[in-house]
């Protein structure tokens, strides 16, 4: 009778999974504010309503305040799958509201997203909306400000998702292998390309800044963007690779972007001026290049990583124990 007295106070004891009210609401704001931000979007490309914007953005990067390495505008689509790639890691974050595990609900242990997470991502929508209307309304120091923030935040986000990732891998492999890729492709990747094309959007919207604000020589400037692009591309190369491979491994998605972004270029210059003997449209093609063996370095490292070193997989080493008439009859082999 005490024995099952004792067994029924330790199991009163235990807790059942509970919510955690500050992080739903972070998640439903984190919705909020991505709609709003589409929506806004929408607004400045349709023209619905008449006054609210004085042009679109995409207007006036290719036509009113064109430069040397400004895109042809079939790469703008890339927003497009920037907002489904977002609409798709969200909708996997809100889905754990309702998962447990046996450590109870997902999105509270582990603690994957924490606040900081859902913080950055509504801050920088948030930036993007206001962005809009600075570019609209030709503030363009205030504008290209806004982008590099928004950039700093998305960067921040993976940060923030690569550690708690990177502190709970060795749990997710064993309880939760497919949460761990879905993470890897959804967020990871899906934060990345976001990321990537914003650091590029706001190296363009700099280079509209400097020409037109501060009226220095567009193909002087451009050849500033296209290096700096291309430090940029080395460095994280080397990062990503060789510092922070545990971290960032499976996020293969950043060249893809840039390559994309370069192609755009160089097709904008055979559009329009029918050859590639500018300075600039050769220096892109050789960074094209550059970024293409770097994806193809990057994927193969991947691969071959994959394969041999396996993340959080540890090898053990075993111990055999075989007969021996020393030892008391037996020996042990390390």
């Amino acid at each position: 009778m005490a024995l099952a007295a004792k067994i029924t106070m330790e199991e009163d004891k235990e807790e059942p999974p509970r919510h955690k009210p500050l992080g739903i609401v972070l998640i439903v704001f984190a919705w909020l504010t991505f709609v709003i931000r589409l929506v806004n979007g929408w607004l400045n490309n349709s023209g619905v309503i008449p006054g609210l914007f004085i042009g679109t953005i995409s207007n006036e990067t290719r036509g009113q305040f064109p430069n040397e390495i400004g895109p042809a505008g079939w790469v703008f689509q890339i927003w497009q799958v920037i907002r489904v790639w977002s609409f798709l890691w969200i909708i996997y974050v809100t889905v754990c509201i309702c998962r447990k595990t046996s450590r109870g609900y997902f999105y509270v242990t582990p603690e994957l997203f924490p606040t900081s997470f859902y913080v950055a991502w509504s801050a920088q929508n948030l930036m993007i909306m206001a962005w809009v209307y600075l570019n609209d309304s030709l503030q363009r120091v205030g504008a290209v400000m806004l982008l590099a923030l928004s950039a700093l935040s998305l960067f921040y986000m993976l940060y923030i998702s690569y550690r708690r990732v990177d502190q709970n891998g060795p749990w997710l492999t064993k309880n939760a292998p497919a949460d761990l890729w879905l993470i890897r492709a959804l967020v990871h990747n899906g934060v990345a390309i976001n990321a990537t094309w914003v650091t590029i959007a706001t190296l363009l919207s700099f280079d509209t800044t400097l020409t037109y604000e501060g009226n220095y020589s567009n193909e002087a400037v451009s050849t500033g963007m296209l290096a700096l692009l291309t430090a940029i591309i080395l460095v994280w190369f080397v990062l990503e690779n060789f510092v922070f491979d545990r971290y960032c491994r499976y996020t293969l998605v950043p060249y893809v972007v840039v390559v994309v972004a370069l192609s755009a270029i160089i097709d904008k210059f055979i559009r329009f001026t029918g050859s590639l003997e500018k300075t600039n449209a050769f220096f892109s093609c050789i960074l094209i290049s550059v970024s293409s063996l770097a994806l193809v370095a990057r994927f193969s490292l991947v691969i071959w990583r994959h394969v041999k070193q396996p993340l959080y997989v540890r090898n053990a080493k075993t111990t055999s124990v075989k007969k021996s008439e020393l030892n008391a009859g037996f020996t042990t082999e390390l």
